[in-house]
């Protein structure tokens, strides 16, 4: 090719590309017209909309009351004898800010300090009411009651001063509805709930509050074994345990690592932490769960529950826990087979949030697919040494598969175990702050007060309240009362307007 031809074919690809360039130069004229006139249509609503809602502003403030009225609206719901109105939330230059209306008030009239104001000469105009909530510190009292008796002929009458739970104390149930709470609610160890009352101005000592403590669970050992048939009586329960230091001379080191086991309703919202000696060992388990229980158990992977898989339990159903299975693969770092499992057994939780409830099973049976081949395959792969942490977290969970199926085939089931995770913090909370039971039989003891006072909490009942009550009634229950009677007193039957705190 000469450069005659070279030229004349490189004009006329000049050519061709300005005619590209002036059909583009053209559209983007045309569609710079189209924006300029959807804004201007924008614009116009918006000046018609403001014209409105300025039009609609006038006429409601025709409607509105004076501020001058605004001063008398408390007097004038007094004498029109009109309810008060309800609680709110008022405004704050735009902040929210609650009012607390069940609390004990206290009005205070307080006048000007500035110097040059003399009330002799002041004209009232109005007050202005400022809150504030302040604190008073709790208290202990003696309460003396002056028994008086009385003679009518030969009768004699005395009158009787309420009851103590226990035998010759002078310590009422609200002192031990006291000590419970804030042990076993909030975690204090008697060494600081002494130091807090000595800071009131009342020494107790430290022997008396765990006498106190000890005596307790005595009447509210009645309440174990109903305790467990209300929990057993569901058809959906979650298992789970945990350890805590034990004190035990018979050991070389004098302490111990105690297991924790713990049984959860999940319909009645009770739970009853077991201490068997501290054992772990799959016997607790058993001796608690009858071999003809007919539900659904749903535990982490932990041996002791693999009974239930067996011929030992021919009734019941064991259900896995979808974030112990990622908790294996979570602690592997940096690893795109880990993410990719762990994503994996996420769709299981998308499903449930983005679906309703009537498309979990179909749609998760997908995914439960998804990740069977995905675990069988990453088996198989290069990757996956021998004893190495991926080895483990595949072999875990393809150990789990079958309870993670049994969860997903149905839409009642929880996906994971935290409904229980959760409150066994509470023993993990007094394991860092009392750091040890003081004996087996102290542990014991601990088990039983933590599956009341939890399950309080579980039910949005007042522990104070509740023992409060229940203490006394178990001090005055026959004991030939009827597991009838003893039910009504767990947490998930016991109503508050029933206590009665002397």
């Amino acid at each position: 090719m000469n450069n005659k031809e070279l030229v004349e074919k490189l004009q006329a690809q000049n050519e061709d590309l300005m005619a590209i360039i002036k059909s583009l130069t053209s559209t983007v004229e045309s569609l710079s017209v189209e924006v300029s006139d959807l804004k201007n249509i924008i614009l116009e609503k918006d000046k018609n909309k403001k014209e409105i809602d300025d039009k609609l502003n006038g006429l409601l403030k025709i409607h509105l009351p004076k501020k001058t009225e605004k001063r008398n609206t408390v007097d004038n719901t007094l004498k029109t004898n009109k309810p008060a109105p309800t609680p709110k939330e008022r405004g704050n230059n735009g902040s929210k800010r609650k009012e607390y209306y069940d609390l004990e008030e206290i009005e205070d009239e307080v006048e000007p300090t500035h110097p040059e104001f003399i009330k002799a000469n002041a004209t009232y105009l109005f007050a202005r009411d400022v809150i504030r909530y302040e604190y008073i510190p709790q208290k202990l009292i003696k309460h003396i009651y002056k028994c008086k008796n009385y003679s009518i002929g030969d009768d004699m009458f005395a009158a009787k001063a309420p009851i103590t739970p226990f035998l010759n104390s002078n310590f009422d149930s609200s002192v031990l509805a006291d000590l419970i709470q804030k042990r076993f609610v909030y975690g204090l160890p008697v060494e600081r709930i002494v130091r807090y009352y000595s800071e009131m101005g009342f020494d107790l000592p430290k022997a008396t509050a765990h006498g106190l403590l000890t005596k307790a669970s005595e009447l509210l050992d009645r309440l174990s074994p109903v305790l467990r048939e209300a929990i057993l009586s569901d058809s959906y329960v979650h298992f789970d345990e945990t350890y805590h230091t034990v004190l035990d001379k018979s050991y070389d080191k004098g302490s111990f690592k105690g297991y924790f086991w713990a049984a959860l309703s999940s319909r009645y919202k009770l739970i009853n932490y077991i201490y068997n000696n501290g054992s772990r060992a799959t016997r607790v388990f058993t001796s608690y769960l009858p071999s003809t229980y007919s539900g659904a158990i749903q535990a982490d992977g932990y041996i002791s529950y693999k009974k239930l898989d067996g011929w030992d339990y021919p009734k019941a159903i064991r259900l896995g826990c979808v974030q112990h299975c990622k908790r294996y693969f979570i602690e592997i770092d940096n690893q795109k087979e880990a993410k990719d499992i762990i994503d994996t057994y996420n769709k299981f939780y998308l499903i449930r949030r983005k679906y309703p409830k009537e498309k979990w099973v179909k749609r998760s049976i997908l995914v439960y697919d998804e990740l069977e081949v995905k675990l069988r395959k990453l088996e198989k792969s290069r990757q996956c040494l021998p004893d190495s942490k991926l080895s483990k977290a595949v072999a875990y969970c393809l150990n789990e598969l079958e309870s993670i199926g049994n969860i997903i085939n149905s839409t009642e089931y929880d996906l994971d175990n935290n409904r229980i995770e959760r409150p066994m913090r509470y023993i993990s909370i007094s394991r860092k702050n009392s750091m040890f039971c003081g004996s087996q039989k102290g542990a014991g003891r601990t088990a039983l007060i933590y599956s009341l006072a939890i399950s309080c909490r579980l039910n949005n009942v007042n522990s104070f309240s509740y023992f409060c009550d229940i203490i006394n009634k178990l001090a005055t229950l026959s004991h030939k009362a009827t597991d009838e009677q003893l039910r009504e007193l767990l947490p998930d039957k016991w109503v508050e307007k029933e206590s009665k705190v002397v």
